[in-house]
């Protein structure tokens, strides 16, 4: 009883932290103000990197590399080879390069018809290759009942058939996709959404086209990505700036995403998949061969 007592306990505890982590938010500051790029990546109230290099993944790198750092400096050096503790060889004791140049035995006969069967094997088993591919084509052709070769594809209909199971798998699939990914995408929230951008140009008519350009461009994106996820945005100023030779773009939003979002709707396509495609997919196939077996009786 203790021992299930304990398993019971760690099982909880397991569970209640897998739920905690997908209850907790993960969000991610974003900005880019006056040229400055900049960023942090939060769990809940933790930092796990930022621009700054202060979050904990951030200090956990550095303790990595210091660690390093240190065991390669502590690690001893190999001794390196003195030169002079090798002795010294006269030059009459090193040995004679020319004697045996003059003596080398007569095998040429015998390396030239090595070679010849060598040369002479890829050919045959090339020769062989192409009689069993002859025969193979040979016993693939089939005749019909006036002996001419029935040119018809057999497979034709078995393709047919796996190409339309295909794309109704397919369009099962995007049915119960549909609903759980659009869920997904809601589950990312823009909170704080802050854009304050001036189009510039010294010439009036180009500053003005440029303007029409990019804000028929950055509205519409804008109202795109309200349609996919959660915005909420703190300012959206778009300004033409005629006469300057440099524009402003300075933009900051923040977003977050729980992970059990993602569980929920990864088990709602399941349900949906398995009740709305898949069953009655197999019912479809059963009630079909049923009718055929009819048929042929």
């Amino acid at each position: 009883m203790i021992v299930l007592k304990i398993l019971l306990w760690i099982f909880l505890v397991i569970l209640g932290l897998i739920v905690l982590i997908c209850a907790v938010p993960a969000d991610v500051d974003f900005g880019y103000v006056d040229g400055k790029l900049s960023y942090k990546i939060k769990l809940w109230f933790f930092d796990l990197m930022d621009s700054s290099h202060n979050g904990f993944l951030d200090k956990r790198k550095k303790k990595k590399k210091a660690k390093r750092k240190k065991d390669k400096h502590e690690k001893p050096e190999d001794d390196a080879l003195d030169i002079s503790d090798i002795p010294d060889i006269a030059e009459d004791e090193l040995p004679d390069e020319s004697i045996g140049d003059d003596t080398e035995p007569d095998t040429a006969p015998e390396a030239e018809a090595v070679q010849a069967e060598a040369e002479a094997a890829p050919e045959e088993g090339k020769k062989k290759k192409k009689k069993k591919d002859k025969k193979k084509k040979e016993e693939e052709v089939v005749y019909d009942e006036d002996g001419e070769v029935d040119d018809e594809d057999e497979d034709d209909g078995k393709d047919k058939k796996s190409l339309s199971d295909k794309l109704e798998m397919i369009g099962g699939i995007w049915l119960a996709a549909k609903n759980p990914a659009h869920m997904i995408f809601k589950g990312f929230k823009f909170r704080n959404f802050y854009i304050d951008f001036i189009i510039a140009d010294e010439d009036a008519y180009k500053c003005a086209l440029k303007y029409g350009r990019y804000s028929t461009l950055i509205y519409n994106g804008l109202a795109q990505m309200g349609r996919l996820f959660t915005l909420r945005f703190r300012t959206v100023d778009i300004q033409p700036g005629f006469g300057l030779d440099k524009g402003r773009w300075d933009t900051s939003f923040s977003v977050s995403f729980r992970l059990g979002t993602a569980v929920i709707a990864g088990l709602w396509f399941l349900v949906t998949y398995i009740f709305r495609v898949f069953i009655p997919g197999k019912r479809r196939k059963r009630k079909a061969k049923k009718a055929a077996a009819v048929q042929n009786q």
